[in-house]
């Protein structure tokens, strides 16, 4: 299946620059006083709970007062594994897995009403982590996984790593492993029909090791076909990857240089073929998330340059995501940091921008950002 036959960013979003939320989980423990950190559903478990349920609905609704038209669901750590760490049936995941996805449509439905706006003017956004954000301890950040998804687990006394080396059926088998995870758990939420319907894009995030770049294009390319033979049509989505200290977790060797943003950015980018001899679909957008504000610019230098090297200069670009960490209370001078890469963003060649914050990016944050984007023209 061709990714110019899928619905693409353009289907859903009407303006050039689109602003997102922030950080929903830290938001929820910061400002609200849900205490959900080291929990194996983060924020999902406000979905689990009834009265809880309520400040996850405060949390999108007051992202949407401060600017934000996007709103990302409480879904990024929902996974069959999640859920079984918490004792939850797989019936039980299933409906807090919907119930997550339609608080988001429900704040969105209020804030539109009360507002006079239409609804497709915000969006609804299926977060999807990282496999890194299932296991115990999280590594979402250090992509550290257990065999078969990565070459060994972490360990408090040994020294870890996050590169096969040389072996090339271990790369394969983690890759495949990979794919089975994003397979099912995207195939899981494409079967619950009401959130289907609800979500209008899907993004899969920070994603901390190259690898699993192609697995998540694997899992998309098998989805959308397993759709397709259904009459259902795939979202649009996007794929952004965590850059700790501006770098990628992965190593070309065990403890050796690490991977560069632009070898991620080209495998995000380049065609190639899945293991059933399909075309691998290729993402609408593709960026960077939970990354400091002073890595933005050598990051986006970075997915420039694989885009030119990829696509080529003159040529329909993906859009670009740029969700940086919130700068902890200096809410004006982070807004005019990420306005300053959007700036020098806005004439590369982009399909469009989608930009928001990620963890400890409160509310007001997102405000001032929302601001400093309509002073500046966008």
């Amino acid at each position: 299946m061709s990714g110019s036959t899928l619905p693409g960013l353009n289907d859903i979003y009407h303006k050039e620059i689109n602003l997102a939320d922030g950080g929903l989980g830290t938001t929820l423990e910061d400002i609200l006083n849900f205490q959900i950190a080291h929990t194996p559903l983060w924020s999902t478990r406000a979905a689990a709970d009834e009265e809880k349920s309520q400040l996850l609905f405060q949390a999108h609704l007051s992202f949407l007062r401060a600017g934000a038209r996007t709103l990302l669901t409480s879904t990024y750590q929902a996974a069959s594994n999640t859920f079984e760490r918490e004792g939850y049936s797989r019936e039980q995941a299933l409906r807090i897995m919907s119930t997550a996805v339609s608080i988001a449509a429900r704040a969105r439905a209020l804030f539109c009403a009360e507002n006079n706006v239409h609804r497709n003017e915000i969006c609804v956004v299926l977060s999807l982590g990282t496999y890194g954000s299932s296991v115990t301890p999280m590594q979402d950040f250090d992509g550290i996984f257990p065999p078969p998804y990565g070459p060994k687990a972490y360990s408090a006394t040994e020294e870890n790593t996050t590169s096969f080396g040389d072996d090339v059926e271990g790369m394969e088998k983690s890759i495949q492993a990979l794919t089975e995870f994003h397979t099912e758990r995207l195939l899981a939420y494409a079967r619950i029909q009401e959130a289907w319907d609800l979500v209008d894009g899907i993004a899969f995030e920070t994603v901390p090791v190259a690898r699993e770049v192609t697995a998540i294009r694997r899992a998309v390319t098998a989805v959308a076909v397993s759709l397709h033979a259904e009459g259902k049509p795939m979202k649009p989505w996007w794929l952004t990857s965590v850059f700790p200290d501006g770098r990628c977790s992965e190593t070309r060797v065990p403890g050796g240089e690490h991977m560069h943003a632009k070898e991620v950015a080209n495998l995000m980018l380049r065609e190639g073929m899945d293991g059933e001899g399909r075309a691998l679909v290729l993402p609408d957008g593709i960026g960077f998330n939970c990354v400091a504000v002073e890595h933005m610019h050598g990051l986006l230098d970075q997915f420039k340059a694989a885009s030119a090297q990829v696509i080529g200069e003159g040529r329909k670009w993906p859009w670009l995501v740029i969700k940086p960490n919130g700068g902890g209370g200096a809410g004006i001078g982070w807004a005019d940091s990420v306005a300053s890469c959007v700036d020098e963003a806005y004439s590369q060649g982009w399909g469009g921008m989608i930009v928001g914050g990620c963890c400890k990016a409160r509310p007001v944050e997102i405000n001032h950002l929302a601001s400093t984007l309509k002073d500046r023209g966008y």
